[in-house]
């Protein structure tokens, strides 16, 4: 179904145009009315008046002739008949309203002229006013009011009005086809937009300075509009490049655990394969080969057991929570730490106490990674610290040792899934590449976090997590 889209402007313009002609009819109308009823007007007055100036000279004694060379003006016909029917003044004046003039007598013996036509019919603004009244010597006197040049001057005012208002209008077209234009350009620049945008430049804005107004409302929309629609286009655009992200992570980590097991796997192979061959002429070899088998299946399981507690913590399961004490955990792991090496200096500092809602076994995991970590890369005689703080709303250990540290540049690449730094971790010891993934996963699971923090010497990790609500 197609939208109806005529001129604007042709259709502005024919509205108003129609309007006002319809005004102009309407006030010709009134002024031709107005005019007719005043020049009637001034015409009774006058018959009016030479009624009364009749009846005085009729006093007077004035003769017929001299009557109606006195009431005889422009516009005013006069005929006086005597008491005896004699008759004076304009032949063509009936002697009643509502009569035609008699015919005039014949002179002496002579035939007797026709009678005076009566006053054509006409319009009603051309019928002429008769009025006939009895004068005080015993005649009367008929006043005709000839409606003649009124119907002119109106005839005249009306033509003359017909040609102002065409003209009138003309103009008026003219200067609205102008004005309506240049009222119309917001939406020709909204048009430039759209079709901008269409081309490729998705930031034009049409931004109205008055938003309050009918074109500024429509600027407001279509600006909203485009807005959504960009936001749109770059949140699917960033969906887009984390799906193909996410997919590129996953086919790495599948090739990165595909060759972290390959190793320990085919070591399991070997010395299955060299323990099948053994004749058992070697005992000792038999011992040392099973201790190998022990190492590399061990290896096999923990780096399957990460797997899955990277799989658990992308699938969003919430922990199993409890409120428990964080010194309680950070002093555990702390001792268990002290019974692993004998070289190294291990103390728990800060405060005594710090109420959170965790998994005890899933945070002590985390620091026991963090304390294995500390404890690989520390060398004998070192120092390891680990500190409990709290803040308004947060319960804070953070572990530092003086080992050799992390560049700056590593401090957050070592969360990602399976990678080593060179000079610091490698296969061999015993590193799998995901404790930290595995670490700063749990702490988030638990609304908190793990940082890698700079420090001038050696490495300093910081687990957060939300004190325990009162």
């Amino acid at each position: 179904m197609s939208t109806h889209t005529p001129s604007l402007r042709r259709r502005v313009t024919l509205t108003v145009l129609g309007l006002f002609a319809l005004l102009l009819v309407l006030v010709g109308i009134a002024v031709d009315v107005a005019l007719g009823a005043q020049l009637r007007k001034d015409l009774d007055a006058r018959i009016a008046d030479r009624i009364q100036r009749a009846t005085s000279l009729a006093e007077s004694g004035t003769t017929p002739e001299q009557l109606v060379s006195a009431l005889n003006g422009p516009g005013i016909r006069v005929r006086v008949t005597t008491a005896d029917g004699q008759s004076y003044g304009d032949p063509g004046v009936p002697s009643t309203p509502d009569a035609c003039p008699p015919p005039p007598p014949a002179p002496g013996n002579g035939p007797i002229p026709p009678a005076p036509p009566c006053p054509p019919p006409g319009p009603p603004d051309a019928a002429p006013t008769i009025v006939t009244r009895d004068l005080p010597n015993g005649s009367s006197v008929t006043l005709l009011g000839d409606t003649a040049q009124i119907a002119d001057v109106r005839k005249e005012l009306r033509e003359v009005m017909i040609a102002a208002a065409v003209a009138t209008l003309a103009v008026a077209g003219v200067v609205l086809y102008i004005s309506i234009g240049q009222a119309l350009r917001p939406l020709q620049a909204m048009t430039a937009v759209a079709r901008q945008i269409t081309a490729g430049d998705r930031g034009r804005r049409l931004r109205p300075d008055r938003s309050s107004s009918d074109l500024g409302q429509s600027a407001s929309a279509f600006d909203g509009m485009l807005d959504a629609l960009e936001h749109a286009e770059t949140r699917e655009r960033d969906a887009a490049e984390a799906a193909r992200l996410a997919e590129a992570d996953t086919r790495r980590f599948l090739s990165d655990a595909a060759h972290e097991l390959r190793t320990p796997v085919a070591g399991i192979q070997n010395i299955a394969e060299t323990l099948a061959r053994d004749d058992g002429t070697r005992p000792e070899r038999r011992a040392r080969f099973t201790e190998l088998l022990v190492t590399e299946s061990g290896q096999a399981a923990r780096l399957v057991a990460d797997m899955l507690e990277l799989a658990r913590i992308d699938s969003d399961l919430p922990p199993n929570t409890v409120a428990t004490d964080l010194v309680r955990i950070a002093d555990n792991e702390v001792e268990r730490a002290k019974l692993l090496v004998t070289d190294l200096t291990i103390e728990r500092t800060g405060i005594d106490t710090a109420p959170v809602t965790v998994d005890p076994d899933r945070i002590g995991r985390v620091l026991r990674n963090l304390l294995n970590n500390a404890l690989r890369h520390t060398p004998s005689g070192g120092r390891i610290v680990v500190e409990v703080s709290t803040t308004a709303t947060e319960a804070a250990v953070t572990v530092t040792d003086t080992g050799p540290g992390i560049p700056d540049a590593e401090r957050e690449r070592i969360f990602t899934r399976l990678v080593r730094l060179q000079e610091a971790r490698d296969r061999d010891s015993g590193g799998s590449g995901l404790g930290l993934t595995i670490a700063r996963g749990l702490a988030r699971a638990h609304h908190g976090d793990l940082t890698c923090e700079p420090c001038t010497s050696g490495a300093e990790f910081v687990l957060t997590l939300p004190l325990q609500s009162a």
